[in-house]
């Protein structure tokens, strides 16, 4: 969501334009850069999503293990991208066991060395799963690069609906402990906006059964907006404000791929269900 700074003075509207410059040429760019991916396909998109994944493991343990990060972090890493790689050869059962001998070591690395064994248990599931969601349905022989087209459209619709009609017509919050400027009209319009845009999407880009996969959409919008708010919910426990300043005027990686970290295995499931194909 954009910030709202109030412009007292001409060095306060400056900076506000500023931020907004480098929000958008960001958000631009890294649009790009995800599309032009996903229509490469292959070891490039594979690529990228390591790249991602690795930022993201980078991110959660600046934010729960600041002290100690660097042996932990290397550890997540280490099982984050193998498991992708394994999926990205097709080994997607090995994957799931990397993940969960993953979770398992940091578990019992973090109880070793006297840590909190809650965020390092967490770190590659929360990661790898969905990467490796969005990979099985990138590598789909039939349609996995439209299924991928859906998936963001789904995302992104359901992030600009929330804030313009939020923004708009306000109203109770969602969650004020945990995301104060979330409210419950701007749910439903992401919703909304998640469900026509996905369905159009889906029609689009040639999925056999875009009245199934706006259906899902939906779903979708709801379950990336429990995403956003759990990963407030994290930053707010820690006391953070962003997950990084890898992104100019954004953050870091972890506060824009939220919802998308939710939304990619159910995604996942509904393709593997046979309810969007």
């Amino acid at each position: 969501m954009i910030p709202v700074m109030a412009v007292q003075t001409p060095i306060e509207s400056k900076g506000m334009g500023s931020d907004l410059k480098a929000r958008i040429g960001s958000g631009v760019v890294l649009a790009a850069i995800g599309l032009a991916a996903v229509h490469a396909g292959g070891w490039w998109f594979v690529a990228l999503a390591v790249v991602l994944a690795l930022l993201l493991v980078f991110e959660w343990n600046r934010i729960t293990d600041r002290a100690g990060m660097v042996p932990m972090m290397a550890l997540h890493s280490v099982f984050v991208a193998t498991a992708l790689l394994a999926g990205a050869l097709g080994e997607f059962r090995i994957a799931l066991m990397l993940i969960a001998v993953g979770a398992a070591t940091s578990f019992a690395f973090a109880a070793l060395t006297a840590r909190n064994r809650l965020w390092p248990l967490l770190a590659v599931p929360y990661f790898a799963l969905p990467c490796l969601a969005i990979v099985w349905l990138r590598f789909d022989a039939s349609a996995g690069a439209a299924l991928v087209y859906w998936l963001l459209a789904s995302i992104w619709a359901t992030d600009t609906g929330a804030y313009a009609v939020g923004r708009t017509v306000g109203g109770p919050k969602l969650s004020p402990r945990i995301s104060p400027k979330k409210t419950w009209s701007g749910l439903i319009g992401g919703i909304v906006a998640a469900v026509l845009v996905g369905g159009v999407t889906a029609w689009s880009v040639g999925l056999a059964s875009p009245v199934a996969a706006a259906a899902i959409s939906g779903l979708i919008a709801v379950w990336s907006q429990v995403g956003d708010l759990c990963e407030s919910a994290v930053k707010r426990h820690f006391g953070v404000k962003d997950s990084s300043r890898l992104i100019p005027g954004h953050g870091g990686f972890l506060d824009r791929l939220d919802g998308l970290l939710f939304a990619a295995p159910l995604a996942a499931a509904a393709v593997l269900l046979g309810a969007v194909s």
